[in-house]
């Protein structure tokens, strides 16, 4: 099915063959994922996948596709150059080095981007993708767990990461899906405030974003919590999370589009008076790359689909405050939505 629609593509668009380069690609249409890379070729009639010759072994065990070996050096251009590319489908984050040798030794003479037919693809999850996803939510929850367990007055931030990595590996992760987020006082209002040597004090936020990535599939959830007791500035913005992510996950089903979902969620932060706070998107896909499509923003009209997978983490920031954001990973389903991340939310 994949490949099939990328064939169509590649009639419709009157290509001699399309090429796939990019990682999360190459896995997505042939299974495999040799760790230097691979090239893709897929023609109106055939598809054949080309690596180096020390991962041949690897991706012809694993591959769907047909697998050919190349040396290094001229030997992949001498056998791309053989499918007389004139006009050639690429991915949208080739290298423009890339592009260049494509001109000057395989003889492509002009490009199209697949970027919309890979989208259409991917943007809509199977059954299996869905399991796995769902699996990495659950390590992911269990990371959560042990972070909650174990944040305390004096840990650095560091020591709870690790641990969660620790509890994410232990349980079938290969690595998680991006650098873990333990943000803790001034530093929760850095939406990207990676686990640092800081130390945790008594009365902080402590701002807890992470992820697995299992079988090659992400998950990604946010916590907030505050060591000690809550102050009644935290309770407040804490409460508007919370409020807005609950009824963004209500809100999300077939028929809204990304924007409106958007709307939704930013109008409530905005009705308490800190729409400038909340300064990132509501959410964004989440599959083989921990930031796809959709993109849960004002710059996205995408109509929601049963079998997209999404995020909600709407967030309020305020320098030299702190900050909060609750999110989960989302499943669009026939009817509405259903939390993959299961974690308790009202932890404050």
């Amino acid at each position: 099915m994949r490949i099939e629609r990328l064939q169509e593509y590649i009639s419709e668009k009157g290509l001699d063959a399309a090429l796939i380069t990019r990682r999360e690609n190459l896995f997505y249409f042939t299974g495999s994922s040799p760790v230097l890379g691979g090239y893709l070729v897929v023609t109106p009639d055939e598809s054949v996948f080309l690596v180096p010759e020390l991962e041949y072994e690897e991706a012809k065990e694993t591959s769907k596709v047909p697998v050919e070996k190349f040396k290094a050096g001229k030997g992949l251009y001498e056998r791309l150059k053989s499918f007389k590319l004139r006009k050639l489908g690429i991915e949208g984050r080739t290298s423009f080095s890339m592009v260049q040798a494509l001109r000057e030794k395989a003889g492509v003479e002009d490009f199209d981007v697949l970027d919309e037919v890979i989208k259409e693809l991917r943007i809509i999850k199977t059954k299996e993708e869905i399991e796995v996803i769902e699996a990495a939510c659950k390590i992911a929850d269990m990371a959560m767990m042990a972070a909650l367990e174990e944040i305390s007055e004096g840990k650095r931030e560091r020591e709870i990461a690790a641990e969660m990595e620790y509890v994410m590996k232990m349980n079938g992760a290969e690595k998680p899906a991006f650098d873990t987020i333990i943000a803790s006082g001034w530093r929760s209002a850095l939406p990207h405030g990676v686990a640092s040597d800081k130390r945790i004090e008594r009365g902080e936020l402590v701002v807890i974003d992470e992820g697995a990535l299992y079988r090659h599939y992400h998950s990604d959830m946010t916590r907030t919590i505050v060591v000690g007791s809550p102050n009644e500035k935290q309770k407040e913005i804490y409460e508007i999370v919370l409020e807005a992510q609950k009824k963004g996950v209500e809100a999300a089903r077939p028929g809204i589009t990304a924007k409106e979902l958007d709307t939704i969620v930013r109008n409530i932060i905005a009705e308490y008076g800190y729409g400038d706070n909340f300064i990132h998107s509501t959410g964004h896909g989440v599959g083989l790359e921990i930031h796809e499509w959709p993109r849960v923003s004002q710059q996205d009209d995408t109509e929601l689909k049963p079998g997209m997978v999404i995020t909600i983490e709407p967030g309020i920031y305020i320098p030299k405050f702190g900050g909060v954001r609750i999110e989960d990973t989302v499943l669009i389903t026939e009817n509405g939505a259903k939390r993959l991340t299961k974690t308790e939310r009202e932890l404050i």
